[in-house]
């Protein structure tokens, strides 16, 4: 009876099975007998070839020839009738003639690289890319290919020109063509773009060294680590390193955020003996020479004429290491309220007549930089310092009190927060950027220019930019601004994320040929390419320029002539 029963069930289910298929076929043969497509655009029979055109490059004005199929369908050239559009990089380009097989246009006098296409009935057909020709161009045979993270301060050696040590958040130095050396967050680059290997002269650490974070210190709240500024001390070429790092060198001397390195950028240090939780004997443990430093990462780090240090941040606390109450297996800190901003000893002590009492700010300091007789400019998103009302910048004189006249000649300041701040002090010109659209009631679309004493540069007006905003901005001493940006047009005409403008603010055709830019800069350095040709070394956190995917960094030749 059991196996009755189980037969029978299988009979039933074979007979559903029969009707279910029999029913979804003929579904699918009543659905088959529509077109799925049906409802879409015809085939028009034309389209750009992705072969390159000839020339490959060419300069605003020239002719250019471009492959194609189907065109005599969709113009008489004899009449100069064109039923379709051609752009390249966005901007309509003249028709001068066409085949069957080819499209001959002019390129527009305002043009960066990029991509051509053509538009027919609302349909897009892609093409090959065009470079345009100027005065820049990416020198390939420049060693250094960048880093496996942003790099935020970037230094030359203090007597080796060409020779630099660019700082940030990574752990990978690329150079030439699949080379790398593994520091952290700080590296060397000689003068032929290679990247140096480790302990040598100049640079005393060795792979994986650098910056780093000892979980046992008692300031670590997380395992963030970078450096965001390298400064040199005028008198022995020591060098002052800030950032988030309580750690530092190949024998990881304990730090906070901010120490003193050899000008070979080894760790700074004195042996101080410290008492043993384990027995009653001392051991002799490495201190920082300059044993001071912050609770929270600063903003920036500035050397003062008589070289004192001034850290800039959103900081609460300066901190050191007690030596009568350390361990030589954990260190103690010693903490001090400060307001933002604070100024020590070259040996790491808390000057307290510096800002004595002071508010600091109500918001957050995102940038700053030191300009002429010790004063500091602060910027970022803040409504009050010390007690203040202001809009989003500020001066603090060589004391630390805010500069009244500076601060009368801002006015109103922006009205928007301000992202980055860069100084020239050869031209005595800041640059600032942010997500402003005004500046002392004055249009200035994300970009503006002041003279050191905060009054508005009255040459340099940004034009209108598309599609995103400025993130970088600064000054070189031929008068000519580099910028970068989310924007994708620059006074009507695409300038995919990175522009080279007069000292006027207007884009200047020859330097903006490249085509795309992603990212932002940080910093960019007047320098010599692999040519000993006019250069500029940009640096930051961006993956792509002129459209070739790269790692936070580029050496750029400029023909300035």
């Amino acid at each position: 009876m059991k196996h009755i029963t189980i037969y029978s069930l299988m009979i039933v289910c074979s007979v559903f099975t029969s009707l279910l298929v029999t029913s979804c076929n003929s579904d699918l043969n009543s659905n088959i007998k529509d077109d799925p497509y049906s409802g879409g655009k015809a085939p028009l029979g034309i389209g750009l070839l992705a072969e390159s055109p000839s020339p490959e490059s060419a300069y605003p004005n020239d002719t250019v020839v471009f492959k194609a199929k189907g065109m005599l369908n969709w113009c008489d050239p004899q009449s100069g009738r064109y039923d379709f559009k051609f752009y390249i990089s966005d901007e309509e380009t003249k028709i001068v003639t066409a085949t069957d097989t080819t499209i001959t246009v002019k390129v527009p006098g305002n043009l960066s690289s990029g991509t051509a296409y053509i538009v027919l009935k609302e349909q897009v057909f892609y093409g090959p890319r065009l470079t345009v020709l100027g005065n820049i161009k990416i020198d390939q045979s420049y060693g250094f290919k960048g880093t496996s993270g942003p790099i935020y301060d970037c230094a030359e050696h203090y007597s080796k020109a060409r020779v630099y040590y660019p700082v940030g958040d990574y752990m990978q130095a690329y150079y030439n063509e699949n080379s790398s050396q593994s520091f952290s967050c700080i590296s060397m680059v000689l003068t032929d773009g290679s990247v140096s290997g480790k302990w040598v002269t100049d640079f005393k650490l060795d792979p994986g060294q650098g910056a780093g974070i000892d979980l046992a210190n008692p300031g670590v709240t997380d395992i963030e680590c970078y450096l965001n500024s390298f400064t040199y001390f005028p008198s022995d070429h020591r060098v002052l390193l800030s950032g988030k790092f309580s750690e530092y060198g190949w024998d990881k001397l304990p730090v906070n955020n901010i120490t003193i390195a050899t000008n070979e950028v080894a760790s700074y240090y004195k042996i101080v003996a410290l008492p043993s939780k384990k027995n009653n004997t001392s051991i002799n443990c490495k201190i920082p020479v300059f044993n001071g430093g912050t609770l929270e990462a600063p903003v920036r780090t500035f050397i003062t004429s008589n070289e004192k240090v001034v850290a800039v941040g959103n900081i609460t606390n300066y901190c050191r290491i007690n030596t009568e109450k350390s361990y030589a297996e954990s260190m103690v800190l010693d903490y001090s309220k400060v307001a933002s901003v604070l100024r020590m000893s070259r040996t790491g002590e808390l000057d307290d007549s510096y800002r004595r009492d002071a508010e600091g700010v109500i918001g957050q300091i995102l940038d700053a930089c030191m300009v002429e007789s010790d004063g500091i400019v602060i910027v970022g998103t803040f409504s009050s310092f010390d007690g203040q009302s202001v809009k989003n910048i500020v001066k603090l004189n060589a004391e630390g009190t805010l500069d009244e006249t500076f601060m009368k000649n801002i006015g109103t300041g922006a009205n928007g927060s301000i992202t980055k701040i860069r100084y020239n002090k050869n031209k005595k010109k800041i640059l600032i950027t942010g997500e402003f659209s005004e500046f002392n009631g004055i249009p200035a679309q994300s970009v503006v220019m002041l003279n050191d004493d905060g009054t508005r540069d009255e040459i340099f007006k940004i034009g209108k930019m598309e599609g995103g905003l400025a993130n970088f901005a600064c000054l070189l001493d031929n008068d000519n601004i580099v910028v970068s940006g989310a924007f994708t047009k620059y006074d009507g005409v695409t300038r995919r994320g990175f522009l080279i403008l007069g000292r006027d603010g207007k884009a200047l055709q020859q330097f903006n040929v490249p085509g795309i830019f992603q990212g932002e800069l940080y910093k960019v350095i007047e320098t010599r390419t692999s040519t000993n040709s006019n250069g500029l070394l940009l640096l930051g956190d961006f993956s792509r320029f002129d459209g070739n995917m790269v790692r936070n960094a580029i050496m750029i030749e400029v023909d300035y002539e």
